[in-house]
């Protein structure tokens, strides 16, 4: 009944910590990525004046793949098809979003804001 009691009191500790790092090793891909992006988006932003005419361009894993083959280039490094990324662009800002496909996960990024992540 004691080796019970215990192995029922470690695994209320180990499931909670293994989630956790489960979330972080996911969301760590997605700051990964998302850096090169913002950089290619300021790269855009100097050579146009503009992040407008890039609004509603998106990659996602078997799908479409504006962010790729349109005028920024960019495709994501090391994620293993597990991401969608969208961009949402006014003329001078824009917003990231970036959604792990089997959790549904998302961390949004605005230029020049720390990036939020959502459950």
């Amino acid at each position: 009944m004691i080796v019970i009691a215990v192995l029922t009191v470690l695994a209320g500790i180990a499931i909670p910590t293994y989630n956790n790092y489960i979330r972080e090793s996911q969301l760590s891909t997605a700051r990964m990525n998302v850096e090169p992006l913002r950089l290619a988006l300021e790269d855009y932003w100097l050579d146009n004046s503009t992040y407008a005419t890039i609004n509603g361009q998106s990659w996602t894993p078997g799908g479409t793949k504006t962010l790729e083959t349109g005028p920024l280039g960019w495709r994501p490094d090391g994620d293993n098809d597990q991401y969608s990324y969208a961009v949402t662009a006014g003329t001078n800002t824009f917003t990231i979003t970036v959604t792990h496909i089997a959790s549904s996960r998302s961390a949004t990024c605005t230029k020049n804001t720390a990036c939020t992540y959502a459950e």
